[in-house]
C-alpha cells in the first residue's frame, strides 16, 4: 500500500477511499483533508457508481489530529469553516451512493465524514460518539445535527453530556447507523452492499439523493419527486427498466 495519507482505487464501478494514517488512528490534519478532496475528484472523473470510504489499520478515524494544536490561540472558527467543513460537504455532494465503512474509532471529522455518507455500516466493536467533554470543548464536524436527526434530542444531550461511546452494536440498535457486522466480515458485507448498488439504476438514485439532501418539507418533495421522475423515466436507465419490465427480464442499468 502506498504511503499517502489518503488513496483511492477502482474496482469494477465500485471506488474506495482510504485514509491512511494507521499510526495516528487515521487522525485528519489539513493536508489529508486536501488529499480527500483530490481524492473525490479523482473518483468523479473515473465515473464510479458507488463509493466505499474507510480507514486503514482498523480504525476509520480518531478525527482531527490535535498534536500540537493550542486552543487558545488557533483561530478554531476558521478551522472548521474553511478546512473541514469544505470537505464534509463535498463528501455530502457526491452524486453517487456512498457507504462508510467504519472500524475502531468513528470521532470528531472522523464522525462527521462517516455520517456525510449516505450509509454507515459499522463493525460491532467500532466506537462512536461524543468525547469532547473530555477536552472541555463541544461535537463539531456536524455531530450535532446527524444524532438530533436519527436517535433524537434527548439521546443526543446524554450522549454529548456523559461522553459514553457507542460500539458500533449499540448504535445499530439505537438507529443511529444502518448496520453492525463483526468484525471479521464487515469488509465483505460492505463490498457485496457496493457491488449491488453498482449495478442500480444511478442516474435515480443521484435524483434521490439530491431531494433528500435538501431536507424538504412535504409540497417541496412532491415537487420535486415530479421533476425527477420525468428526468428518471427518460433516462437510459429509465427506458431499460421499463423495456426490461414489459419483456419480463433482468434490467441491465448503465448509470444514464
Amino acid at each position: 500500500m502506498s504511503d499517502a495519507a489518503v488513496l483511492w482505487a477502482m474496482d469494477g464501478d465500485v471506488a474506495t477511499i482510504t485514509l491512511n494514517r494507521p499510526k495516528a488512528r487515521n487522525s485528519m490534519r489539513p493536508e489529508d483533508l486536501a488529499l480527500l478532496l483530490d481524492c473525490l475528484d479523482a473518483v468523479e472523473s473515473a465515473d464510479a457508481r458507488c463509493l466505499i470510504l474507510r480507514g486503514a489499520g482498523g480504525a476509520f478515524s480518531a478525527g482531527r489530529d490535535i498534536a500540537g494544536a493550542d486552543p487558545a490561540s488557533d483561530d478554531n472558527e476558521a478551522l472548521l469553516r474553511d478546512i473541514i467543513h469544505p470537505v464534509l460537504q463535498a463528501v455530502r455532494a457526491v452524486d453517487i451512493p456512498t457507504i462508510a465503512l467504519i472500524e475502531g474509532p468513528c470521532l470528531g471529522v472522523g464522525f462527521g465524514l462517516a455520517f456525510a455518507c449516505d450509509l454507515q455500516m459499522a463493525a460491532d466493536n467500532a466506537v462512536l460518539g461524543s468525547p469532547f467533554r473530555n477536552i472541555g470543548c463541544i461535537l463539531d464536524s456536524g455531530g450535532h445535527y446527524h444524532m438530533q436527526q436519527r436517535i433524537g434530542t434527548h439521546r443526543t444531550y446524554e450522549l454529548i453530556y456523559t461522553g459514553r461511546l457507542l460500539s458500533g452494536q449499540e448504535a445499530a440498535d439505537m438507529g443511529l447507523i444502518n448496520h453492525a457486522f463483526a468484525a471479521e466480515t464487515l469488509a465483505a458485507e460492505v463490498e457485496k452492499m457496493a457491488q449491488h448498488i453498482a449495478v442500480g439504476p444511478t442516474r435515480a438514485f443521484a435524483i434521490s439523493k439530491r431531494i433528500l439532501r435538501d431536507d424538504l418539507d412535504l409540497d417541496a418533495s412532491l415537487d420535486e419527486e415530479a421533476k425527477g421522475q420525468d428526468e428518471a423515466c427518460k433516462s437510459a436507465d429509465g427506458i431499460e427498466g421499463f423495456k426490461a419490465f414489459q419483456e419480463k427480464r433482468r434490467p441491465v442499468f448503465k448509470g444514464t
